[in-house]
């Protein structure tokens, strides 16, 4: 039973729930993350390609001025201060570290290069680098924007309170020119990325899922109450075959069937109450005419006609014991108790080997067995009476399983033809023998015995010699 909550219901409910939770989720998450990267990336390209036009229009410009004024409007740019960009004309080109963990920075520089090509007048190389702030260099040096004078650094590449990325152009003018131009990019670095399902999201789906696992769990549980009461009378009804009635309730389909028990209850109890008014009657009315017949018999002057009369008298009194024999030996008004099986069938070999020894016990574990005493007794005793009556020398051999008990209890006598191994359970049937011995119900009785615990009593031959008994008692009863 330690597995037992993972074949529950509310195991599988919820884990059934928990799963089309999380399909949904990712379902949402890719139609989203297609859209969301759709949109990201045509924002992008589209912010780049205003930069790129902007950058171009003003390389074309400075390409177009004289070399002496290059660099007087370079100065003039800078004194003016409060700007996002960054303009300068260096000997060379400038490495600087890109921002590596960006989506669209694999493909941005590229697609920015090609813009620029198209809109440069004439161009010997373009190199397009998306850096942060913290990491650009300026200047032949390539010194870094923070080291430079606090004019510069407080005001240069910068758009308010925001800490944005730079996209950083240098275009080769002639062998020993190359024109840089740093801009702002106003867009965050999270739309320079696409995220399948991120923290937010997780988050989200963990909060949905408990919180849906939580009223489902509620809601199973207030629907599983009643159907594990009518479950317990259930079970109790076999064992006992009446219980108290289950107070309807849950679901319609769960009242229904509460009803149908409920039902079935009363009328099994009404059966019992008039079958015990039956067998009372039978044992009040008959016995007294018996005896008066006994007594008329007696004193017939015939000897032939007393004596025939006596014997069908006696078979008649036999028939009615057996009868209420039967119904006793099933008492079904018995409460469970544990039952110690090692410590009964010890007491039972010890009874039947008090005069010789024909009945041996091979390794009998030790189990405890929730049952109806008297009657598992009775069932046990009964097999063992008639096979040491029949085949004089008896096995037995008890085994377990996690839904049953297995008693197997073998004899060495004559057998029974396999015709007859499922006939010998009907009452008053003897499997053709006529030695006077028994009243032919103690099969009969064994076996109803043995299915009122949730379990069964079968007959097999030996492949050697003998019969060979199988009773089984359900452990879960």
């Amino acid at each position: 039973m330690r597995f037992g909550f993972f074949k529950s219901i509310t195991f599988r409910v919820g884990i059934t729930l928990l799963l089309a939770i999380v399909i949904a989720e990712l379902l949402a998450g890719i139609i989203w993350y297609q859209t969301n990267a759709a949109t990201k990336e045509e924002n992008a390209k589209h912010t780049m390609k205003n930069i790129s036009n902007a950058a171009a229009d003003t390389y074309n410009y400075f390409q177009s001025l004289p070399l002496n004024y290059r660099h007087l409007i370079l100065n003039q740019l800078r004194d003016v201060g409060g700007t996002r960009f960054f303009i300068s004309i260096n000997n060379k080109k400038i490495e600087m570290d890109a921002i590596p963990d960006l989506t669209f920075t694999q493909w941005l520089p590229e697609f920015t290069a090609n813009v620029l090509f198209d809109r440069l007048v004439s161009a010997n190389s373009v190199h397009v680098t998306i850096t942060q702030r913290d990491d650009i260099r300026v200047f032949n040096s390539g010194i870094k924007l923070a080291e430079l004078p606090e004019i510069w650094t407080k005001y240069s590449l910068v758009l308010g309170e925001l800490d944005l990325p730079i996209v950083v152009m240098q275009i080769e003018m002639s062998e020993h020119e190359w024109f840089y131009i740093a801009s702002v990019l106003p867009v965050p670095h999270s739309s320079l990325t696409t995220q399948f399902i991120d923290k937010r999201q997780l988050l989200i789906l963990a909060i949905t899922s408990i919180l849906l696992m939580l009223c489902t769990a509620w809601i199973l549980q207030r629907e599983i109450r009643p159907i594990k009461s009518l479950a317990k009378a259930a079970t109790l009804m076999g064992a006992q075959f009446t219980t108290t009635e289950i107070k309807e309730e849950g679901s319609r389909e769960t009242r229904s069937a509460i009803h149908a028990f409920n039902k079935m209850n009363r009328r099994v109890r009404a059966y019992i109450r008039d079958r015990e008014m039956l067998f009372s009657s039978i044992s009040h009315d008959l016995k007294t005419p018996l005896a008066c017949l006994k007594l008329r018999t007696e004193m017939l002057d015939d000897d032939k006609a007393r004596q025939r009369f006596e014997k069908l008298l006696n078979e008649v009194d036999l028939m009615l014991k057996a009868a209420l024999q039967c119904i006793r030996d099933t008492d079904i008004h018995e409460e469970p108790e544990w039952i110690d099986i090692q410590q009964l069938l010890n007491n039972c070999a010890d009874y039947y080997n008090r005069n010789n020894r024909c009945v041996e016990l091979n390794d009998i574990p030790k189990v405890r067995y929730l049952g109806k005493p008297i009657a598992v007794k009775r069932c046990i005793y009964n097999l063992v009476d008639n096979a040491v009556l029949y085949g004089h020398k008896v096995d037995i051999r008890l085994d377990e399983t996690p839904g049953f008990l297995q008693l197997t209890i073998r004899d060495y006598g004559p057998g029974i033809d396999n015709k007859l191994l499922e006939k010998v359970f009907e009452p008053y049937y003897r499997a053709e023998r006529d030695d006077g011995n028994g009243s032919g119900l103690g099969l009969t009785i064994s076996r109803s015995i043995a299915r009122s615990h949730g379990g069964d009593l079968k007959l097999a031959n030996h492949d050697e010699k003998g019969l060979e008994v199988q009773l089984f008692f359900a452990r879960d009863v």
